[in-house]
């Protein structure tokens, strides 16, 4: 699966799974470390072990935010931390989180990586005229990739994900380019300190901030540059961090999109529940790349995602 900036082997998924107890109850938490931020399988469990004495300790998830910094170690074990206290309460947890919108089936972006053109108009004609779509694309090849979308696929709105491919003279003409092939939001066109500029123009195109935005106070620093907010439990830390990143970007009118990394089912659990409180854009699909998932795995079916058993989590 190929981005801009790197190419990820998607045969096996690396995560890591904390599992904490109270009296036999279990809860569980999984994450995928962000190669992008420096993070590792192995050094995400020297975190994981450096904090377990303070765990075992009855450390509650808001203490965690302060004893971790905002990793993917954190991620699993403040989602972990979720999915005990629901099971300890025989709540779900979004009714823990105070979410007022009852689970439904979400409307979820299908993704697709940089490939040949003949092969991305052959996997983009499988899902034909979908609601949305999400495309990978480089400064060089994104008008012919948008283009051969477009026309496969006529009726779908797109979005398009720079991971931070652009250079700063590049982002006012190639939203030109884009505007009228359906296109509705351009993903972090800029790498994250460079990002100034974006305020010095209209956008033809809404942008929005991934790698520019990890926590809540990230967003006070995106208005006037971006018009939306890429929340990931991964990126964020976890549950509770992704839950007021979204607080806060609604406050500020910042529109929000909830994805999730390449992981199981358990990781995408929580990233379902961020967006079944609302989001104007959805891309959590990932349990249907999996050809092996876990238990209880969440239902990926006709463009939408499933709501997650509580056998699976929370």
């Amino acid at each position: 699966f190929r981005t801009s900036n790197r190419s990820l082997d998607l045969s096996i998924a690396e995560t890591i799974v904390a599992n904490i107890s109270i009296n036999n109850v279990v809860g569980r938490g999984e994450s995928t470390p962000f190669l992008r931020y420096g993070e590792s399988v192995e050094n995400s469990l020297y975190q994981l072990e450096k904090i377990k004495p303070l765990i075992e300790q009855g450390l509650s998830k808001e203490e965690l935010q302060d004893a971790m910094p905002p990793t993917s170690a954190r991620c699993a074990l403040d989602c972990a931390l979720w999915d005990l206290e629901a099971k300890l309460t025989g709540k779900k947890v979004w009714e823990l989180a105070k979410i007022k919108v009852e689970p439904k089936p979400l409307l979820s972006a299908e993704s697709f990586g940089i490939s040949p053109l003949d092969k991305l108009a052959s996997d983009i004609e499988k899902y034909k005229n979908a609601p949305l779509m999400k495309l990978k694309a480089t400064r060089e090849r994104v008008l012919t990739i948008v283009k051969t979308a477009h026309q496969t696929s006529p009726e779908t709105k797109f979005i398009v994900d720079f991971n931070e491919g652009l250079f700063p003279s590049d982002v006012e003409k190639i939203s030109n380019e884009l505007k009228n092939l359906n296109v509705v939001l351009l993903e972090q066109p800029l790498h994250a300190n460079q990002d100034e500029i974006l305020s010095t123009f209209k956008h033809p195109i809404p942008i929005g901030a991934d790698e520019s935005c990890h926590v809540s106070h990230d967003v006070i620093n995106l208005k006037n540059r971006y018009e939306c907010v890429i929340i990931k439990p991964g990126k964020c830390g976890g549950l509770t961090e992704s839950l007021k990143v979204k607080k806060v970007a609604e406050e500020n009118n910042l529109m929000t999109m909830i994805v999730c990394m390449f992981g199981s089912s358990l990781a995408v659990a929580p990233a379902y529940v961020i967006a079944q409180g609302g989001a104007d854009f959805i891309n959590i699909e990932v349990p249907k790349s999996m050809a092996k998932d876990r238990e209880h795995a969440i239902i990926c079916k006709d463009h939408h995602v499933y709501p997650p058993s509580s056998d699976l989590w929370g």
